[in-house]
């Protein structure tokens, strides 16, 4: 059975972090071949389609306003898969209307749903949010523009290379601008948690992979693990950093990782760009 399924009719996935440590990705992405339900990924699981993907309906959960710019109020079945209700509350969905559900990633491959003619449209979330961003990707002034900063970031990561954000103003942009080619690639907690971005690229770089720490400062808890890495880049983003172009910083980047060792990069961020953001998203997690 198919279904024309405009905008409004049918059924859309969330997906969180809890599928991909249940090791159901394929699953999910062989639902959307057979059947052309959009998926809303939360940050905890970009990169779970391309950024481009026709699967990919956006990163939800981290402003205010996304549940009603997603429009999940408009779809019928709005199935969740490993989302954690610190990525995305249960109490907003049904405050906003949503008609949700909850099904675990072991579940998936049973499911029977119908399908589509065409893959979902997508939602104003990802149009209005692609519309202010990629003017930022290409802004070249100093201090750097976060977004570019993930742009530029995410550009020179190899294959399997990941970036690892604290929860905070660095992990927000990352989260939200980040245009992720594959799972992984940028890896953020769900909440506040002490050190995590330099503890998931030290582990990351014992493993083998390049591997960048972003975060806002080195308070007590990073700096401790700093001081006994042996071999760990951290880049610092903060408005008083250094003022590097686009090219000096992938070099330097690039260079910490090949010479080995430990690193602390600065980079001069101006993080006052966010009301950009709040304007089409509202009020953003992480971010004063």
């Amino acid at each position: 059975m198919t279904n024309s399924g405009s905008l409004g009719q049918g059924s859309a996935f969330i997906a969180g972090a809890g599928l991909v440590r249940a090791g159901a990705v394929n699953v999910l992405r062989e639902l959307f071949e057979r059947t052309n339900i959009g998926v809303f990924n939360t940050w905890t699981a970009k990169g779970l389609f391309p950024w481009n993907h026709l699967a990919h309906l956006g990163t939800i959960g981290l402003q205010a306003n996304d549940i009603a710019l997603a429009g999940l109020g408009l779809f019928d079945d709005v199935i969740l898969c490993g989302v954690s209700d610190d990525e995305l509350s249960r109490r907003h969905l049904s405050q906003a209307g949503v008609r949700w559900r909850e099904i675990d990633p072991g579940d998936l491959a049973s499911m029977h749903l119908l399908s589509r003619d065409a893959p979902t449209p997508r939602p104003r979330l990802y149009d209005e949010l692609a519309a202010v961003c990629q003017p930022m990707y290409a802004d070249e002034s100093l201090p750097t523009h976060p977004a570019r900063a993930a742009f530029d970031l995410a550009g020179c990561l190899p294959d399997r290379g990941v970036v690892c954000a604290d929860a905070g103003r660095s992990g927000f942009w990352l989260g939200r601008t980040f245009p992720t080619r594959e799972l992984g690639s940028v890896v953020l907690p769900s909440v506040v948690t002490s050190a995590f971005a330099v503890t998931h690229a030290l582990t990351a770089r014992r493993t083998g992979k390049f591997s960048v720490a972003v975060v806002d400062e080195l308070d007590d808890a990073t700096s401790a693990i700093v001081a006994r890495a042996s071999d760990l880049v951290v880049e610092v983003w903060s408005p008083a950093g250094e003022q590097v172009s686009s090219t000096e910083r992938t070099a330097r980047l690039l260079n910490a990782h090949e010479s080995g060792g430990v690193h602390v990069l600065s980079l001069g961020v101006r993080f006052s760009e966010i009301d950009r953001l709040i304007a089409v998203a509202g009020t953003p997690r992480w971010h004063p």
